[in-house]
C-alpha cells in the first residue's frame, strides 16, 4: 500500500470509529484489520493484541484502535510491557503525519480538485464524490468498512446507507440524500447516472479521473472541445428566411435573459441542412456552439455529456449546445435499461440552463410529451431550385470563383446534397483552380457518406414540347389562361397511359407560372405506422404552402384509392386526410395516375380539371422523331406506331446515345420493339380466370 492509499484508509477509519457506528462483528473487523495492519500502522496488529497481559476484551481492542487513529498512544492492557510500548510508539511517531492528514484539503489530490473546480462543486459534493471514488479504487478500505455496514459492498450510495456514509464523510445524512437524489447536484452535473435506483459514474467522468490536468481550462477543453464554425451565411437560407429569423430571435432572447428551458428541435431527412443552419444562426448571433460527444456503445452517456456541458458552460452567456442524432435518446426502446426515464428527459428539457439545439432525422417515434416541451420545432425541407441556385452562387462568390449560369444550373439539377458538401466541393475547385473537380468531389464524398449515388434523375436533354401532348383538353391553352389570370388555387388530375408527359407538363406549368414545384411519390407518403401516412400528407401540403409551390403527387391512386375497396381502416383515414387537405389548399395541387378507375369518386369531384392522356397520334410520332433524334420521317414510315408515348422515345434515345445509333431504320426498329413489349404486357394482364 502506497502512502496516499494508507492516508485515505486511515482518514475514513478514523471518521467511522469516532462515530456512533460499531462493527457488526468485532472479531471479523479485527481479523480484516490485522491483515493490513502492517501496511497501515507498521506493525502486526494480531501479534500485538495477542501479546497483551491478561484477557484483552473487545472493548480494549476498539479503544486501542480509536486512540491509535486519533493520534493518542498510552499504556493500557495491550501495551502494558515497556518494551512493547517503546516499539509501537517509535513506529507511531515516525508515521504521525499519516494520522493527521486531511484528505479533503485541495492539495491532497490536485487533479481531483481541478476537476471539481471545473464543475463548481460544493465542499459536501466533493467529499461525497471523493469517498465514492476511493471506495471503488481502494479494496482495503472497502473491506474494512464492510465490517460496519455490509451494504456498501454493492449500492452503498442509496438512501439505506445514507446514515453510514454521513458518518464516514462527516456530512449530514439529509445532505447526503439530497446530493445523491435524482435531482441532486452530481446527477445534474452528469457526474453520476441515476437509473432504476442505481447510481453509477458517467463514462466521461471516469475518463476525466484517469487524466492529468494543470488547470480548469484543460478539463474544459476535454469536455466541450472547440466551438463549431459556420460555413454559410444567412443569405444561404433565404428560402426559409422567416424561420431563420424566428429561431435567431428565440436564441438571442433566451441568452440575453438567461432563460432556462430553451430548446430548439430541427428535424427532417438527412441532407436538408439542419446542422448548417444551427451553426449559421449561432455565428450570426455571435454565440459559440458546442456539440455533445458521440458514444455509439452507450447512448445514455450522451445525456451525461450534455449535463457536463450544461454545468461547465453555465456561466458562459455566449454559449449554445448542439445535440445531434437526438433520436439516440428520444426514441430508445422502453424495454432497454439504457433508456432514460421520461421524467429525467422532461426535466432536462424544462431546466437546462444553456439553450440546446436538438437535431434528428425522424420524430415519428418521439413521445408527444417531449415534442410539446420544445420552445420551437421546425421541419427542415429541401430548398427549391431557385434557392439551390442562389446557395451555390453565393458559395462560388465566397471562394471568388466564376461559373456560368448554364453550368450552375447543370450542377444544381444533377445533385441533391447537403450544404456542407457543396462548400467542400467548391473549396476544392478553388484549391485546384478547376471546376470539374466539383462533380468528382461530390460523387465520392456522398458515396462514402451514404453508400449510394446522390445524383438527381438525369434528363434526356430534350426540351418539353406541348405539341406532343395528346389529351382531351388543350393543356397549352389551359396553362396560358392560368398564367394570364394568375390563378393559384386550382387542381388537376392528369391520368392515362404511362410515359405520355403528365409529370413533364407539371414542370412546364411551374416554369410558366414562375413557381416552385414539389414532387411527392407514393414512397414519400405511405408510412409503416398508424397515422404516419396522414401526417406525411399534411406535411406535404404544409411544405407547398410554406414555399408557395405547386404540389404534385405521382402515383396518386396508391393513396387516393376508392374507399369502397378499402380493407383496412387506415386506408380510409389516409383518403379522408387527402380530401381535407385538398379542400383547404391555397396553392396548385396536381395528381398524376395511370389507374384512373382506382381513384375515389369524392376525390375526383374536388379536381378543377380532369385531363386524359393518350398515346401519340401519327403526326405527333413524326414530330417526336424529329425532336428526339433530329431526323425526319414520313407518315408512312411510322403508320404502325400507334401505341407510343414520349417516354418511349426517351428510352430509345438513351439507347441510341449509349450505343451511338444514328441509323433511322434501327431507331424505328427499336421503337417498334418498345411498342411490342407493351402489347405483350397487355396480353399478360388479360390472362386469368
Amino acid at each position: 500500500m502506497n502512502v496516499k492509499d494508507r492516508q485515505i484508509a486511515l482518514h475514513y477509519l478514523k471518521n467511522i470509529t469516532n462515530s456512533e457506528y460499531e462493527p457488526e462483528d468485532v472479531d471479523i473487523f479485527f481479523h480484516q484489520l490485522s491483515r493490513c495492519s502492517m501496511d497501515l500502522f507498521g506493525f502486526c496488529l494480531r501479534d500485538l493484541l495477542n501479546s497483551g497481559e491478561g484477557r484483552v476484551t473487545s472493548t480494549d481492542k476498539v479503544e486501542f484502535v480509536v486512540n491509535l487513529l486519533n493520534g493518542k498512544l498510552y499504556r493500557n492492557s495491550i501495551l502494558a510491557k515497556d518494551e512493547l510500548y517503546e516499539q509501537v510508539s517509535g513506529i507511531f511517531d515516525s508515521r504521525k503525519l499519516d494520522y493527521t492528514i486531511d484528505i479533503t484539503c485541495p492539495d491532497f489530490d490536485k487533479n481531483f480538485t481541478i476537476i471539481c473546480d471545473t464543475f463548481d462543486l460544493s465542499s459536501d459534493c466533493r467529499r461525497l464524490l471523493q469517498f465514492w471514488i476511493y471506495m471503488k479504487k481502494n479494496t482495503t478500505i472497502r473491506r474494512l468498512l464492510t465490517a460496519f455496514n455490509d451494504g456498501i459492498n454493492n449500492d452503498f450510495m442509496d438512501d439505506i446507507n445514507s446514515d453510514f456514509v454521513s458518518a464516514v464523510c462527516k456530512i449530514p445524512a439529509e445532505r447526503v440524500k439530497e446530493i445523491m437524489s435524482p435531482n441532486g447536484a452530481l446527477v445534474e452535473a452528469g457526474i453520476i447516472k441515476h437509473r432504476y435506483g442505481d447510481n453509477a459514474f458517467s463514462p466521461m467522468f471516469l475518463n476525466l479521473l484517469n487524466m492529468n490536468f494543470n488547470s480548469c481550462k484543460d478539463v474544459r477543453d476535454v469536455l466541450i472541445g472547440c466551438p463549431l464554425s459556420a460555413n454559410l451565411k444567412r443569405e444561404n437560407f433565404d428560402y426559409m428566411a422567416d424561420d431563420f429569423d424566428k429561431i435567431s430571435d428565440i436564441l438571442s432572447g433566451g441568452v440575453a435573459k438567461t432563460q432556462a428551458g430553451v430548446n430548439i428541435l430541427l428535424y427532417g431527412r438527412p441532407g436538408t441542412g439542419k446542422t448548417e443552419i444551427a451553426k449559421t444562426i449561432c455565428d450570426k448571433l455571435g454565440l459559440n456552439l458546442y456539440t455533445t460527444a458521440e458514444n455509439q456503445e452507450d447512448k445514455d452517456a450522451r445525456l451525461s455529456n450534455l449535463a457536463h456541458l450544461q454545468t461547465v458552460l453555465n456561466k458562459d452567456n455566449d454559449s449554445v449546445i448542439l445535440f445531434d442524432e437526438a433520436e439516440d435518446v428520444f426514441c430508445l426502446s422502453p424495454y432497454s435499461r439504457n433508456t432514460p426515464s421520461k421524467l429525467y428527459i422532461n426535466r432536462i428539457l424544462e431546466n437546462n440552463k444553456r439553450p440546446v439545439i436538438w437535431i434528428t432525422n425522424n420524430i415519428e417515434d418521439m413521445d408527444r410529451a417531449y415534442v410539446r416541451r420544445f420552445t420551437m420545432a421546425l421541419e427542415m425541407t429541401d430548398p427549391d431550385e431557385r434557392a439551390k441556385i442562389n446557395t451555390w452562387r453565393r458559395i462560388f462568390e465566397k471562394y471568388d470563383l466564376e461559373i456560368s449560369d448554364t453550368e450552375l444550373r447543370r450542377i444544381v439539377s444533377k445533385y441533391a446534397v447537403p450544404l456542407s458538401v457543396i462548400d467542400t466541393a467548391v473549396k476544392n475547385a478553388k484549391i485546384m483552380n478547376d471546376c470539374h473537380i466539383i462533380d468528382y468531389t461530390i460523387d465520392n464524398l456522398m458515396r462514402a457518406m451514404t453508400g449510394q449515388s446522390t445524383r438527381n434523375k438525369k434528363t434526356d436533354g430534350v426540351k418539353f414540347n406541348t405539341g406532343l401532348l395528346n389529351t382531351d383538353m388543350n393543356l397549352e391553352k389551359l396553362a396560358h389562361q392560368i398564367s394570364v389570370k394568375n390563378l393559384k388555387n386550382f387542381s388537376l388530375c392528369l391520368y392515362g397511359a404511362p410515359g405520355t408527359g403528365k409529370t413533364a407538363f407539371c414542370e412546364y406549368l411551374a416554369d410558366l407560372l414562375g413557381m416552385n414545384i414539389i414532387k411527392k411519390r407514393a414512397s414519400d407518403i405511405n408510412g409503416s405506422y398508424v397515422g404516419q401516412t396522414e401526417r406525411n400528407i399534411a406535411r406535404a401540403f404544409q411544405e407547398a404552402h410554406d414555399k408557395k409551390a405547386i404540389l404534385v403527387f405521382d402515383e396518386a391512386d396508391s393513396f387516393l384509392m376508392d374507399r369502397i375497396n378499402a380493407k383496412q381502416s387506415w386506408q380510409v383515414s389516409s383518403v379522408n386526410e387527402m380530401l381535407t387537405q385538398m379542400e383547404s389548399a391555397e396553392y396548385p395541387f396536381i395528381c398524376t395516375t395511370n389507374l384512373m378507375d382506382n381513384i375515389d369518386r369524392a376525390a375526383l369531384r374536388r379536381f378543377s380539371f380532369k385531363v386524359k392522356y393518350d398515346f401519340l397520334t401519327p403526326p405527333q410520332v413524326v414530330m417526336a422523331f424529329q425532336d428526339f433524334f433530329g431526323q425526319t420521317v414520313c407518315a408512312d414510315e411510322v403508320s404502325d406506331l400507334l401505341n407510343l408515348a414520349p417516354g418511349d422515345f426517351a428510352v430509345v434515345k438513351r439507347q441510341a446515345d449509349l450505343m451511338d445509333i444514328t441509323d433511322k431504320s434501327e431507331l424505328l426498329a427499336r421503337l417498334r420493339q418498345e411498342q411490342q413489349v407493351k402489347k405483350i404486357q397487355k396480353n399478360k394482364a388479360k390472362i386469368g380466370f
